[in-house]
């Protein structure tokens, strides 16, 4: 009897541990399923956040580059105008702009840019974009960088070197892409102004490679 007694008890243990671990398989498996839809859910809503302001930006990407396109072949057939003469002009505009509405920002939070409705834009939130860290560099606007640019670029152009800013307009170009970048994927606000100014810096840089 001792023996069925301990036979019993020993299957008794075994159930029970077999029992808990079915229960603790369970729990896994389900704090794991959560995870997974959890994920989904949080994907689901970064995607819905960064593809609205992607598009746009996009959009009005391809709008600017095709505008300034067509402005700069009317002053090329009309005037016979170097096309790097009319793109750093329009940057040269553009960045003293920019620059004159972080200044503005600083003194005065509560200033309103004005919207640039060019290109079909909506998502224009120029100050969002002009208040984030991304916008300066050791607290210096990136567009003032851009002034300084773009005005050496004319000047080289004048004097028929503009081949040696070509290193500067591949920077150009990629502190424009980072810019683009948060923008779209972080603060989900865009900067008419600031694509404007992205597109002038590919087409520079296309005209100087090319």
């Amino acid at each position: 009897m001792s023996d069925m007694a301990s036979l019993a008890g020993w299957f008794s243990a075994i159930s029970h541990r077999v029992r808990e671990r079915e229960i603790r398989r369970q729990i896994l498996s389900n704090r794991v399923r959560k995870a997974v839809v959890s994920g989904k859910y949080r994907g689901s809503y970064v995607a819905d956040r960064t593809s609205a302001p992607l598009r746009e930006f996009l959009t009005a990407l391809a709008g600017s580059l095709v505008g300034f396109w067509i402005i700069t072949e009317f002053f090329v057939h009309t005037t016979r105008t170097n096309p790097l003469y009319t793109l750093a002009v329009f940057g040269l505009i553009y960045s003293s702009q920019v620059t004159f509405f972080k200044y503005r920002l600083s003194r005065d939070p509560s200033y309103r840019v004005p919207k640039c409705r060019c290109a079909g834009r909506r998502n224009d939130d120029t100050e969002i974009v002009l208040r984030s860290r991304e916008s300066a560099i050791l607290r210096i606007p990136k567009s003032l960088f851009g002034v300084v640019f773009y005005t050496l670029l004319l000047a080289l152009v004048y004097a028929k070197h503009a081949d040696a800013a070509l290193p500067l307009a591949i920077v150009a170009v990629l502190v424009s892409a980072r810019l683009s970048y948060v923008m779209v994927m972080r603060i989900s606000s865009l900067c008419g102004h600031c694509i404007n100014i992205a597109a002038l810096n590919v087409l520079i840089l296309w005209l100087l490679l090319y």
